[in-house]
């Protein structure tokens, strides 16, 4: 299917964005939260104010019970995403026992950050279905495999600000985070491959999987944009199993020289000095600033009879 790819300005270095590597995570603090013991006295409160509702998690907009803990910690959350690296690793969050509650204490941080999106649901289970994204048209959050390092949503219209996760079981083994810099990657690509640089500013096809979504041939061919783009900032939308099914579905060829940038790319993502891997226990969170910090996880093995178990959130930033 004959398109003309479009080409967009790189950015120049050096670039006036927060970034980190291995590094300076492990030397800066500032993005490790704990979460405030107020949260159990709210957690109470959120129950009783639930317990009079026909459907908590559809009903619940922020104010709708008083919690300062949560605004509170939901300020903090936001100063990292915004001003600080970009992410945003919160323990603490009081997940034993009623674990409905807790479920809705997270929605109560995520709602205080900013307009809450219903694209999977306010609440999305990030669990293992039995099903291989390779095979189906779902999300790789519905499997229990490693996707390699991307940003949430290919869909050109509907991307979160920010990506919650809370932790209410985590896997029997695997399943750990990782988080790289985009502005990271993008200086290093500046400094050592330039040429792939300018490969990832073109506007590349993506397929769609989420709800609703026409994946007719010629709507997916509508659904595309660069990898980078410095407007308003840099930011990066990626992930590469969906540009290459996209490409495949349209018929829009993957010029090698764009084959090579997007190899390029997971290696800096990847790089063992980049690339920042920890562990969610129960009870902790993690938000990162979608166009700013790339994501992955481990692939996981379960324990059948307690499966791991996460909630996603997709928010955007609220307007001033």
């Amino acid at each position: 299917m004959p398109v003309e790819r479009r080409r967009y300005p790189v950015a120049a270095e050096p670039l006036d964005e927060p970034r980190f590597d291995v590094a300076t995570l492990d030397r800066d603090p500032s993005w490790k939260l704990r979460a405030p013991g107020s949260l159990l006295p709210e957690r109470v409160r959120l129950a009783e104010w639930a317990a009079e509702q026909t459907d908590a998690v559809a009903s619940y907009r922020h104010g709708a019970v008083d919690l300062p803990g949560v605004d509170s910690l939901a300020d903090e959350i936001r100063e990292q995403l915004d001003d600080g690296f970009g992410v945003a690793w919160v323990t603490g969050i009081p997940v034993e026992g009623d674990r409905e509650t807790a479920s809705l204490l997270y929605l109560a941080v995520g709602a205080a950050l900013g307009p809450v999106m219903e694209t999977y649901g306010r609440l999305y289970d990030v669990v293992d279905r039995g099903e291989s994204y390779q095979k189906n048209a779902i999300p790789v959050s519905q499997t229990r495999e490693s996707t390699g390092m991307h940003t949430d949503s290919s869909r050109l219209d509907n991307v979160p600000d920010y990506v919650g996760l809370l932790c209410q079981r985590s896997a029997r083994q695997g399943g750990g985070s990782r988080i790289s810099s985009a502005a990271q990657a993008h200086e290093s690509l500046q400094r050592l491959d330039s040429a792939s640089l300018e490969c990832l500013y073109r506007d590349y096809v993506r397929d769609v999987v989420t709800p609703g979504a026409d994946r007719d041939p010629e709507k997916i061919l509508e659904n595309r944009f660069p990898i980078f783009q410095n407007q308003d900032g840099l930011t990066l939308r990626y992930m590469r199993y969906w540009i290459e099914t996209g490409h495949e579905i349209t018929g829009v060829p993957i010029l090698e020289e764009e084959r090579t940038a997007m190899d390029a790319l997971d290696r800096e993502l990847a790089r063992e000095e980049h690339m920042f891997r920890f562990d969610l226990s129960a009870g902790d969170m993690l938000w990162v600033a979608n166009r700013k910090v790339a994501h992955d996880r481990d692939a996981y093995t379960e324990d059948p009879a307690h499966p791991r178990w996460l909630l996603r959130q997709w928010v955007r930033r609220a307007k001033s």
